[in-house]
């Protein structure tokens, strides 16, 4: 239920709810709208941040006493002196004393000592938090400001009344971390979880001040293809005056010019403030063109707020999924929010490092399993052109826990709106996840879906699908695909459950057939799709590996399909029973490891993957050199290198070369080898293509060739689950110095 009122600030209601200010709904939490995260950099040059980040005392329940002269942990006047000191932020799971508190659960005690100017006496200031938890209590000076349920979803609260001004002040945060086998239907995840519940002040906290009147944020609709720009500025005037304001905003286009409105506002008021601007120069955001602007909203001789954007626009129609105006087609991988260092916590550079590892094996979007990331992840997602999948935690939630949350705790739409209005202005976030693998089949779960989804098109003036991950495997039949915008379609068939002599690939294709047949207008996403390996395991890298090559396959056989969602970027910690009997507790269902984020198999079928189905070569361009070729020569040394366009090869007359591949997965089918070889002297080029398999008759095909250019050699399969071919590419000298380019060699299936 979306809540509209002239409710203004101030209000009784803590929760994360939705109030309407000039035809806007705006996102409230804490009695006053959500504000901007991105000010996390401390960059605003109109306001003033302290930072609370660096060293805290720490203390676990079972080590601190929270009495000391009958004073609580989170007085001001508390001795903490025996408490350790820890960094903040961190996992504490993995940062505190070499991993001593993994498994400790109950309440954590967090305090630090901070010194406020004077001046801020005359401001509004914000403690802004970007994840702690699971539950946190916030204290200053002694005094409870606030609690907050979740771990990865930013939250502020209102601590000017709590501020000693010219002197220090005491911030104490306690932390319940609940126990792995935890069951709460009010809490999310409500129970089990296939991923690591990383604990503790985990993101950036800082505080934030402001002028009185303020500019809480600014909602932004860039249209490349209406040529326009909407801005909806936030404002609210904390003071308890009435205010005249004089608001100017910058669209950042080149040629438009700022606008600049009047604006009277009473005391502890809200208000949104609409500018249109005509932009007919303004570029479109792209995967290929990541270009960004920046809008400022000024208050005149006041606070401002600078906002980045990007133009963007999505639709969802005719089973497909249309950005700017054209059909994409989405090769993702889902990840997960962690490292070995840092856990939870990651700095920008190892944010970096972990997206580059999609972006370098040619994903085009990330889906961001099950939980909200720190802003920067979508920042940086906005800087290289990377599609974002965000997504919330209703994780594998019961029946009972579904209705819990949609008539009684709300705390699933609470998120939902957070989510929206936190990342609304990414342009990277095409698509909003709101739940994943929750399984009842019922008005009850059909309700819960469309209220998170009524309150995410609500905030979101773009209206971006909303969809979510559906168990569809084991439950085929959910009435809630009627209402989602895209169908979340999570599958493991020839790994759980479904037979694994084809990798379960025809029962994917049955059921994928057949929910396109109910819904033919809704494009379908495979959200979820892999298996567990280990690297340096070959023969498990190679069963991960064609796994994917088959489910990949038949997914891009079909034009309702929207897209291809990996599991996992990388492997991941799990607190699941499974993961038991590794001291680290990883789940290796990655395409790179853990550790290193080395590749594995996978990671090369991946990156080569293209709408032709998987290309079964582990190097076809050799740009990792000649690993995954044996090269055989009748000399004991042969001449070769890597150059950029392949590899570059010289023989002289009578030399021969042989470059030997094994293609281990392939399934019962039609097949085509194709090479690419040139001779860079212009002469003719002697050689031929040889595949070997028992499968093949008389055991080998073969197909010479004498000119350059892309050679083909087509081949059909007829066999009962899984077989090997030996590529053998094979090349002849003609003349002394001769220099051939193979370019490429790629084996490709003929779709279905």
């Amino acid at each position: 239920m979306i809540i509209t009122s002239d409710t203004r600030l101030l209000v009784e209601n803590t929760t994360v709810h939705l109030i309407e200010h000039d035809g806007v709904q705006v996102a409230y939490d804490n009695g006053f709208p959500i504000p901007e995260f991105s000010t996390w950099k401390m960059n605003e040059e109109s306001r003033q941040y302290i930072s609370l980040n660096g060293e805290w005392r720490f203390g676990h329940e079972d080590e601190i006493s929270c009495t000391d002269a009958d004073l609580a942990c989170s007085d001001k006047a508390y001795n903490d002196s025996a408490w350790s000191v820890q960094k903040v932020p961190a996992s504490l799971d993995l940062a505190y004393d070499n991993g001593k508190y993994q498994y400790s659960f109950g309440a954590f005690w967090f305090r630090k000592t901070f010194k406020v100017e004077q001046d801020w006496e005359a401001k509004f200031v914000k403690l802004n938090a970007l994840g702690m938890g699971y539950h946190s209590a916030i204290y200053i000076n002694g005094t409870k400001v606030g609690e907050n349920e979740g771990s990865a979803t930013s939250f502020s609260f209102n601590v000017s009344p709590y501020l000693n001004y010219g002197e220090d002040n005491v911030i104490a945060v306690q932390i319940i971390r609940p126990p792995h086998d935890q069951n709460d239907d009010g809490a999310l995840p409500a129970g089990g979880f296939d991923w690591w519940d990383y604990s503790g002040i985990t993101r950036d906290i800082y505080l934030e001040a402001t002028a009185p009147q303020t500019i809480s944020k600014v909602i932004i609709d860039a249209s490349p293809l209406k040529e326009r720009v909407n801005a909806y500025v936030v404002l609210l005037n904390y003071g308890k005056e009435a205010a005249d304001l004089s608001l100017q905003v910058q669209p950042g286009v080149e040629n438009v010019a700022a606008q600049t409105k009047n604006v009277t506002m009473k005391a502890d008021e809200v208000k949104v403030v609409t500018f249109e601007f005509d932009t007919p120069a303004i570029e479109a955001w792209s995967t290929e063109s990541p270009k960004l602007y920046q809008l400022k909203a000024e208050i005149k001789n006041g606070d401002s707020l600078t906002t980045q954007y990007g133009a963007i626009d999505v639709e969802v129609g005719d089973a497909k999924v249309l950005v700017n105006g054209s059909p994409e087609w989405f090769k993702a991988t889902n990840w997960h929010d962690e490292n070995k260092e840092s856990g939870r916590s990651m700095s920008p550079e190892e944010y970096r490092a972990e997206i580059d590892v999609a972006k370098n094996a040619n994903a085009n979007l990330i889906r961001n399993a099950h939980y909200n990331r720190h802003p920067y992840a979508y920042e940086y997602a906005d800087q290289i052109g990377m599609y974002v999948m965000d997504e919330i935690e209703n994780y594998w939630l019961s029946e009972k826990a579904i209705a819990h949350q949609l008539y009684e705790k709300g705390l699933s739409r609470e998120k939902a709106i957070a989510m929206a209005w936190n990342q609304v202005n990414h342009p990277s976030v095409i698509i909003w996840s709101v739940a994943n693998e929750n399984t009842p089949n019922n008005t009850t779960h059909l309700a819960w879906f469309n209220d998170m989804r009524d309150a995410v098109r609500s905030v979101d003036p773009k209206k971006r699908p909303v969809t979510y991950a559906s168990n569809t495997q084991h439950h085929p039949v959910d009435m809630s695909m009627s209402a989602a915008d895209i169908i979340g379609f999570n599958q493991y068939y020839g790994f759980h459950g479904g037979e694994a002599a084809d990798y379960g690939a025809e029962q994917y294709r049955e059921k994928l057939l057949e929910i396109h047949e109910r819904y033919p207008s809704k494009p379908i996403i495979l959200s979820e799709n892999g298996t567990w390996s280990s690297l340096g395991d070959r023969a498990r890298e190679q069963w991960q590996a064609g796994n994917f090559a088959a489910h990949w396959d038949v997914t891009v056989s079909y034009p309702f399909t929207a897209g291809y969602t990996f599991w996992n970027l990388k492997d991941y910690r799990s607190k699941m029973e499974y993961t038991s009997r590794d001291p680290q507790r990883l789940s290796g269902m990655g395409m790179v490891d853990w550790a290193a984020r080395s590749p594995k198999v996978v990671y090369y079928y991946f990156q080569e993957a293209t709408s032709r189905g998987a290309n079964r070569i582990m190097n076809p361009r050799f740009d990792r050199g000649i690993e995954e070729w044996q090269i055989i020569s009748s000399q004991k040394e042969q001449a070769y290198t890597i150059v950029e366009e392949g590899m570059q090869i010289s023989l002289n007359a009578s030399d021969t070369v042989t470059l030997k591949q094994n293609a281990f997965d392939l399934l019962a089918g039609s097949y085509v080898v194709e090479l690419k070889v040139r001779g860079l002297q212009g002469q003719a080029i002697a050689g031929k293509i040889e595949l070997k398999s028992s499968y093949l008759s008389g055991g080998s095909l073969v197909k010479e060739f004498d000119s350059s250019g892309l050679i083909k050699l087509p081949f059909t399969l007829t066999h009962n689950g899984v077989t090997n071919v030996t590529v053998n590419l094979h090349l002849e000298g003609t003349q002394s110095n001769e220099q051939i380019l193979v370019e490429q060699v790629d084996l490709f299936p003929e779709l279905k």
